[in-house]
């Protein structure tokens, strides 16, 4: 089922490599704790190194400055075997490799994408600091939705940017911001023309409300005092209506 990701994707044969990462490169080259080898014991089954994206593959210039090197770029796919503790398995990956990454996370017939920021360590030029992680959200292949068929069609390669490897890589960051709001309105088309700065703005407070809103809904169960619970229940409301707000904004 994986399988149908790649192909919406179109990369050519030539980007293929299709290497098992094995784990012991994690637990020798980060800082893991008990807890995270565990978490890499226990909840992946398989990293395989995909596919690899660089100027002798696709022709697309590297691009360096003296904060950013995006010289290549690397599909990792982490095969799991539970699939709670993806973020911080996410974490430890980015910070271990050094390349822009794409990590697909893989569980049964469902699929989440992850991508990060890196900009140059000052310190030590051989380590990345990792930025402004973005996960998509989980898509289940063998179901798809509309917005889902509709992102995947969108992140066929053919059609990013190819003025240098920095803009590449976030031509499918972007794809996936856009993904994300759809997933609140419904309709990926109608995002794509809009700025990408201001959907994730709007995005982002979405985001924010609702975790609100989660926080309120169990302080809610909690609360044994009538007036406090309806105090409490009036605060959801309004949140809900500003959240609503947002969300006709985004579709707007």
């Amino acid at each position: 089922m994986i399988s149908k990701l790649y192909k919406k994707m179109n990369i050519p044969a030539t980007c293929e490599v299709g290497n098992t990462i094995f784990k012991k490169l994690f637990y020798e080259n980060s800082n893991m704790s008990t807890s995270d080898k565990n978490i890499f014991t226990n909840d992946i089954e398989k990293i395989v190194w995909k596919y690899s994206f660089k100027e002798e593959n696709l022709h697309i210039k590297p691009y360096e400055t003296e904060n950013l090197d995006y010289e290549e770029i690397a599909v990792i796919e982490v095969l799991l075997s539970y699939d709670k503790k993806y973020r911080r398995i996410a974490e430890i990956i980015q910070k271990t490799i050094p390349y822009p990454l794409i990590l697909v996370f893989v569980r049964d017939d469902n699929i989440l994408l992850n991508v990060a920021s890196k900009r140059v360590n000052k310190v030590d030029v051989n380590k990345n600091t990792v930025e402004d992680y973005i996960y998509s959200s989980w898509i289940n292949l063998s179901g798809l939705k509309e917005n889902e068929e509709k992102f995947l069609e969108s992140i066929d390669i053919r059609n990013f940017s190819f003025v240098n490897m920095y803009k590449f890589y976030h031509s499918f960051v972007e794809k996936i911001e856009i993904f994300n709001a759809s997933v609140i309105t419904g309709d990926f088309d109608n995002l794509k023309s809009k700025d990408i700065e201001q959907v994730n703005a709007l995005n982002n407070e979405v985001e924010s409300l609702n975790n609100d809103i989660e926080r309120l809904k169990l302080e809610l169960k909690r609360e044994g005092q009538f007036n406090r619970r309806v105090d409490i229940n009036i605060k959801i409301k309004k949140i809900e209506a500003k959240r609503n707000e947002l969300i006709e904004k985004l579709k707007a």
